[in-house]
């Protein structure tokens, strides 16, 4: 079952009040699972003030009682919370909260304090999502053993824009599924909101073993403002929830059972090809594989081919006529 996460990051600039509507308008108005949030509280431990983004983000944080406000409107929706962490205070602000989900961030992924308080502050029955855009294989190793207590998501995908497919590289995501094969995964895709092909790429990549798909969502479609080049509107996110469900019918539970569609479709005789006598064969005979032969018929319930061959050798219990199938119960 693949889960739709409408996710927020920054996109609120620091206006609570913009942050307020986008959230509860998504709790109300989408069709997705989970909303994300990116929860800063203390920017020092995050980030250095040398850094070209400090003063922005310094600019744009919401207080403590904002964010419980934000929390509790999705919390009291009925939608799943999952809460991207950047700092220690954050992640013990949040685990008041038992969120559905947690999340570090690819650029902190393996950050000694953070994994510590994550362990340390937040249920063992809080999975945690790793983003591993832009990550190597040590790096990833590294994260996925500091939770090898906890219930991890692989969480695939990186922002860069414009989109090159080459970068989702497919290929590479396989490979990682199949060395993290006990993992679960999920796709943040970050398309350009108006590239033709949005909808194409997440489905295509959702359809291979994600269990979560992540899309930026906006109220404000194609406005210029924080992460607005990946960010779809409610209807385009409602629209991919449709497309997902289909996915999800598609994906089925998994059974190596033949399912009842299957077993229509195999039945001997109509459409396999069944065990039909070559030649009258008489009672007390033993089954020799000269006859039989194998044909489509109009007959139904003959022996598979497996099972006729298995009942070489075999006597035949009661009279077979030319052209009839072969039944089980022909046969001691």
């Amino acid at each position: 079952m693949i889960k739709l996460i409408a996710e927020t990051a920054w996109h609120h600039e620091g206006n609570f009040e913009f942050m307020k509507d986008l959230v509860s308008r998504i709790c109300s108005e989408s069709r997705s699972d989970i909303v994300k949030m990116h929860v800063t509280l203390d920017l020092d431990e995050y980030m250095s003030r040398d850094h070209a983004a400090y003063d922005t983000l310094k600019a744009w944080m919401l207080s403590v009682l904002q964010w419980e406000e934000l929390i509790n409107i999705v919390k009291s929706s009925g939608k799943g919370l999952m809460l991207l962490l950047n700092d220690t205070t954050a992640i013990k602000f949040a685990a008041q909260f038992t969120p559905d989900l947690v999340e570090l961030h690819s650029v902190c992924l393996n950050v000694p304090r953070l994994q510590k308080a994550v362990n340390q502050y937040l249920s063992p029955d809080v999975p945690v999502v790793i983003g591993v855009g832009g990550s190597s294989i040590q790096e990833i190793d590294a994260a996925v053993e500091a939770f090898s207590d906890r219930r991890t998501i692989l969480m695939f995908g990186f922002q860069n824009y414009p989109t090159k497919y080459e970068d989702v590289n497919l290929a590479k995501i396989r490979k990682l599924q199949s060395l993290y094969s006990r993992l679960e995964y999920g796709y943040a895709d970050h398309t350009a909101w108006n590239h033709e092909n949005n909808e194409l790429v997440t489905l295509l990549v959702a359809a291979n073993g994600m269990g979560y798909v992540e899309k930026h969502v906006t109220t404000v479609y194609g406005k210029e403002r924080c992460d607005y080049s990946a960010a779809i509107s409610i209807e385009m996110l409602n629209q991919l929830s449709e497309k997902l469900k289909l996915l999800n019918q598609l994906a089925g539970n998994g059974s190596i059972g033949l399912n009842k569609g299957e077993q229509d479709y195999s039945v001997y005789g109509p459409m396999k090809m069944a065990a039909v006598a070559t030649k009258d064969i008489k009672q007390g005979t033993e089954l020799t594989v000269d006859l039989f032969d194998f044909r489509r018929t109009s007959q139904s319930g003959g022996l598979s081919q497996l099972d006729a061959l298995s009942a070489v050798g075999k006597t035949v219990e009661k009279d077979i006529s030319a052209s009839n199938v072969i039944m089980s119960g022909d046969l001691v």
